[in-house]
């Protein structure tokens, strides 16, 4: 029996719909619905009546509630002692994040939050999305630093992980240039223009398939070269090795350096917001004071 199927038990007979249920423990609905038949597999016995909508707890549904309550509870208790044995623990914040906003962003706006705060102890690890998600929702990290965008769905229960927008960038289409600022390759080309991408099912990949989508260019790019972090397709930009669709913070310094040049028109491109997300569950007076702050300043 894992601690994740009785967090699914308590967010079902709470919500009453396993689609409901599933968005919120922010997993598929068939997965969802697997892990509440393994718990009442290891039950031995139905949990919820599902000939009634919204589904309700059976008798013995009822009678686990408290226990699976107390034990999510204890567990969460115990684990947060362990992690606060130590005053240094106590202080510093855990940080999450995108590769990209861990390199391009998290640096400076920390400083930003330090002209505040004072000094701030933090530890700050950088993930693709799906291990930031993971990070927040069992409680390993005390803050989700991400990009949104409407069309990319993300942590949707704000009851327990609320967010904040503390700041915003866009997505633009780059090339290396020469000496005058031409570009090496850019979006008017009739084909073949070498195209440096991000996988399908990544945050920047969702977006930049929106931009070319706009763009209407999808025949005109030929990829050449895939990498899940934009650091990683700038290096490559810069190289000379093909267009790269990247967040414009992350390329300032080689926009103002004439390293690189912006191929894409306003038109084409995408606003998307940077976000803290936290879980309410993780509460101390540092991680409290940094979130205030953080809210007031996006």
């Amino acid at each position: 029996m894992e601690i994740d199927w009785l967090e699914d038990f308590l967010a079902l007979s709470s919500a009453g719909i396993f689609a409901r249920a599933a968005d919120a423990r922010n997993i598929s609905q068939s997965a969802f619905t697997r892990r509440i038949k393994n718990l009442e597999h290891w039950a031995g016995t139905p949990l919820f009546d599902r000939s009634v909508h919204p589904v309700q707890l059976t008798p013995a549904g009822e009678a686990f509630k408290k226990t699976a309550f107390d034990t999510v509870n204890a567990l969460k208790e115990s684990k947060h002692d362990i992690r606060g044995l130590t005053q240094r623990e106590a202080d510093r914040l855990d940080f999450v994040a995108l590769h990209t906003l861990a390199i391009s962003f998290f640096p400076a706006w920390l400083s930003e939050m330090s002209e505040y705060l004072g000094p701030i102890k933090s530890r700050l690890v950088a993930e693709n999305f799906s291990g930031c998600a993971e990070a927040i929702l069992t409680g390993s990290a005390d803050f989700m630093l991400c990009y949104a965008h409407p069309t990319v769905p993300t942590i949707s229960d704000e009851s327990r992980y609320p967010s904040a927008v503390i700041s915003t960038d866009r997505i633009i289409a780059v090339s290396a240039c020469d000496s005058t600022g031409t570009p090496t390759f850019d979006l008017t080309a009739s084909g073949d223009v070498p195209f440096l991408t991000y996988p399908p099912d990544t945050f920047l990949g969702r977006i930049t398939q929106v931009c070319i989508d706009r763009c209407q260019i999808q025949q005109t790019l030929n990829p050449v070269y895939e990498n899940s972090v934009a650091e990683a397709l700038k290096s490559a930009c810069l190289e000379g090795h093909g267009l790269a669709f990247l967040p414009e913070s992350s390329v300032k310094t080689e926009l103002a350096d004439g390293k690189l040049v912006k191929v894409s028109q306003a038109d084409f491109e995408a606003n998307i917001s940077i976000r803290l997300y936290r879980s309410i569950e993780r509460s101390r007076p540092q991680l409290e004071r940094f979130w205030k702050l953080s809210q007031r300043d996006g």
